[in-house]
């Protein structure tokens, strides 16, 4: 099925169903169903070639649905941008990866100028919520379009989507995603958390990531998205019960954050059955706090733009069992999606024993096409129909996969490697983190030096040797960081990663990292 035919689907069954929530105001399918349909018509009436890339610069707002499913109804390549990512980002991006028609939001219209001048592919420009000079709105541009369907044949290996690596060592890398892969996507989704009714997903980060995801899935399931223009913590915690969300995902960094609201524990969260995390490596500390404050509905997803948010998801029933037996496995990624297989390799691409470190790889239909005009990057990253995530991890007698940290943020120190994520996971266990990121800067001595930058719960205040003292109890001495700061704030990435590459920048400026 094409990622439009499920919304098909639940509008044909419940087309007064509500479908969206967003300031207030109520969207149903039908109404979903027809504004796409009519987004397709319009756009088929431009005349683009196959495979013309249409790109979309919106924040978590409606017509971001209206889009993704209108051109996902023609042999059209689909190219959401950011919404938290700079102009100039969003214009290196566009400029490498020609786009012929873009749908903007009001908000960043200033940019529309510059996005001109550098972007001579575009032959078109919507504003969703308003008029730029001389751009049509969107009530404009599908004023005379109907709302009936297309006739255009896609099948499952074509290319749909094109999204774009995060770019941490470079120019970022456009990622080709076949229809094929939406299919599979709602298919883990639907297998790993069913419902007795229509679910309610809160979407709280950009929905040009893991939260769009979540949000497809919900909507082949007849659900409703309510959907939050600012992830305020508090704001979170009262739409929870607001809204009886069942479903909600949010990277640890905001989980942090909920979890240390001084009254979180009095907000309603008898409907919530999902409360998904991902994106990023999380404390098991704050993983098993999350699980008294909001119940047994933690829910890990393990992905990558390679290989969409589904690669892996361990459900609330395999996180109670990994809770009670204490075994090692609370905080693990899981064995897999039902479509997907998981693996840890060594370079060579043979299993590595049990117990014994070496790279995560998986295999499925939710794989990409490859990386646009790079085949050398491609045959990097697939070998023998498998994917290298360049996470390196432990897999179990069970199967299930326990991330030690990325092979890029290895610390060698005195010619010993060092997981920064192990000493990660001991200074999250101290009251007064927020969040914390160890990296290695240079040293004489011993080449890099095991170093530990914090980030303090508001109001607190921390000492470098207990931090210290902490860390050498329980990891030893050459774990232990020789040094600890803290800064007011980590760098983040536009979805909630902590910068490691910025981070060491600070440290390593002048220096090759």
């Amino acid at each position: 099925m094409r990622l439009p035919d499920f919304l098909d689907k639940s509008a044909g069954a419940t087309p007064s169903a509500p479908a969206i929530w967003y300031e207030g105001q109520t969207y149903d399918y039908d109404w979903l169903r027809a504004a796409s349909l009519r987004c397709a018509q319009a756009l088929c009436g431009v005349g683009f070639p196959a495979g013309a890339c249409i790109a979309s610069w919106l924040p978590n707002h409606p017509m971001g649905f209206v889009v993704q499913f209108g051109v996902h109804r023609l042999p059209l390549r689909a190219m959401p941008l950011n919404p938290r990512a700079t102009a100039g980002e969003c214009i290196d991006i566009m400029k490498m990866f020609a786009p012929e028609w873009l749908f903007i939001h009001a908000s960043f219209a200033d940019a529309l100028a510059d996005i001109r001048a550098a972007v001579p592919s575009l032959r078109g420009v919507v504003v969703v919520d308003g008029t730029g000079a001389g751009d049509p709105s969107m009530d404009a541009f599908l004023a005379t379009a109907r709302d009936v369907p297309v006739d255009s044949n896609i099948g499952g290996e074509d290319v749909v989507t094109l999204l774009t690596t995060g770019g941490s060592t470079g120019l970022p890398k456009g990622v080709m995603r076949a229809s094929r892969n939406w299919s599979t996507l709602i298919t883990n989704y639907r297998l790993a958390m069913p419902v007795d009714g229509p679910p309610v997903n809160l979407a709280v980060t950009p929905l040009t990531h893991v939260a769009g995801d979540v949000a497809l899935a919900v909507f082949a399931q007849g659900g409703l998205n309510v959907i939050l223009p600012k992830p305020r913590p508090r704001d979170i915690l009262k739409a929870m019960g607001d809204h009886g969300v069942t479903h909600m995902f949010v990277p640890p960094t905001l989980l942090y954050m909920m979890l240390a609201e001084p009254d979180v524990a009095s907000f309603d969260f008898g409907a919530l059955r999902y409360l998904m995390y991902g994106a990023a490596p999380i404390s098991v500390d704050k993983l098993r706090e999350a699980w008294s404050v909001f119940g047994p509905v933690m829910t890990q997803l393990y992905g990558l733009m390679e290989a969409t948010s589904t690669v892996s998801i361990m459900t609330p029933s395999e996180h109670a069992e990994a809770f009670s037996s204490d075994g090692g496995r609370f905080g693990s990624i899981g064995r897999g999606s039902a479509m997907t297989l998981v693996d840890v390799v060594d370079e060579a691409g043979l299993p590595v024993g049990l117990g014994e470190t070496g790279e995560v790889v998986c295999h499925g239909p939710n794989l990409f096409k490859g990386y646009v005009d790079n085949a050398e990057a491609t045959a990097k990253a697939l070998r023998n129909g498998w994917f290298r995530t360049g996470d390196l991890g432990v897999k179990d007698a069970g199967g299930y996969v326990r991330l030690v940290d990325r092979s890029k943020d290895i610390i060698i120190t005195g010619g010993i490697n060092v997981f920064p994520g192990e000493i990660e996971q001991v200074i999250w266990r101290h009251p007064a983190v927020q969040d914390c990121a160890v990296i290695g800067v240079p040293d004489d001595k011993w080449g890099e030096a095991v170093t530990a930058v914090l980030e303090l719960k508001p109001g607190e205040s921390i000492r470098e040797d207990e931090v210290i003292a902490m860390c050498k109890k329980t990891l030893g001495s050459i774990k232990t960081p020789k040094t600890v700061v803290v800064w007011p704030e980590l760098p983040r990435s536009t979805v909630g990663k902590v910068l490691k590459k910025d981070i060491r920048a600070h440290y390593w400026k002048g220096r090759s990292i």
